[in-house]
């Protein structure tokens, strides 16, 4: 009897082995048939920490990794489409203006005195805004394409910022804003390419004029702690929506779509702040609160 009680025993255990393999096979096989089908969300889920239960898991891992290189290209090719569809349309406006304004004066305007500069006015502001924009998206391509690689010197950010300051005081005075360049005290220099970091101060300068009202103030200021020095430009303009704020240096967004246009902007200015900063090794930021100003920041790697 004992041994009949043994017998029965081993086999049961046998049984119940067999049928938690047939179970793992079963479900490795039903994973691989779906993702076989295309089906990349198709997983084996917990095994047994045994052979069937390694093979699981690692067909598991596969999928994942599989799926995240799917959901990649899916992103990139929407980007791809939206950033398509927005040089469209920036381009489709100006074009549309001088086409207008072109044959307004050859349909007769060109004789009439009074309104023949207006209109050729517009028709060069229009042309000054298509090449602003194409000038950008070639910058944009360039620094994608990575062709054009940062050439690395030691840079006085002091000195850079004093260059473009004196550049756009010109500007600002003519909208009666304040510009002022707080001293840099012991900041040291950093390393990166020159003409790119000016790129930096030069945009993020010119889109707080361009945005400030009239009598407001915009300063700018650097400090440095652990290693890293941090870049800011603060102005007193009507400030930037919450919602808008996580979004703010993607290609072509606007926080004021008619007004970035009416001022001249590209929509491509702080995305190439972005680029630029993140090549250096920095990053970005920014806060604001609408009717509070904002405040641009960069921060890059001291030397």
């Amino acid at each position: 009897m004992p041994v009949l009680i043994t017998a029965l025993a081993v086999l049961a255990c046998a049984w119940l082995l067999a049928h938690k393999q047939n179970r793992a096979v079963a479900l490795i096989t039903r994973a691989a048939e779906r993702l076989a089908a295309g089906d990349w969300s198709a997983r084996v889920g917990p095994l047994r920490d045994d052979e069937l239960g390694r093979l699981g898991r690692s067909l598991d891992q596969l999928a994942e990794r599989v799926q995240k290189d799917i959901d990649q290209l899916r992103r990139s090719d929407q980007v791809r489409k939206d950033f398509t569809a927005n040089v469209s349309h920036e381009l489709r406006t100006p074009l549309a203006a001088i086409k207008a304004f072109a044959e307004t004066l050859h349909e007769g305007a060109a004789e009439d005195p009074e309104h023949r500069m207006e209109f050729i006015l517009e028709i060069e502001s229009n042309a000054d805004r298509m090449t602003r924009l194409v000038d950008d998206l070639l910058t944009l391509s360039t620094l994608d394409s990575k062709t054009q690689r940062p050439a690395p010197e030691s840079i006085d950010l002091m000195r850079v910022a004093a260059e473009v300051t004196a550049t756009l005081k010109p500007l600002a005075r003519r909208k009666e804003l304040g510009l002022r360049l707080e001293p840099f005290r012991d900041v040291p220099p950093v390393c990166g390419d020159r003409s790119q970091l000016k790129q930096v101060f030069t945009n993020l300068l010119d889109n707080a004029i361009k945005y400030t009202p009239g009598k407001g103030m915009v300063r700018v200021s650097a400090s440095c702690a652990e290693d890293r020095v941090t870049v800011s430009v603060q102005d007193t303009g009507p400030g930037i929506p919450a919602e808008d704020l996580p979004r703010i240096f993607e290609r072509f967004y606007r926080v004021d779509k008619a007004r970035s246009r009416e001022l001249g902007g590209t929509g491509l200015g702080l995305a190439i702040v972005k680029h630029i900063v993140e090549a250096h090794g920095g990053s970005v930021a920014v806060e604001s609160r609408p009717g509070a100003g904002s405040t641009f920041s960069f921060t890059l790697p001291a030397t």
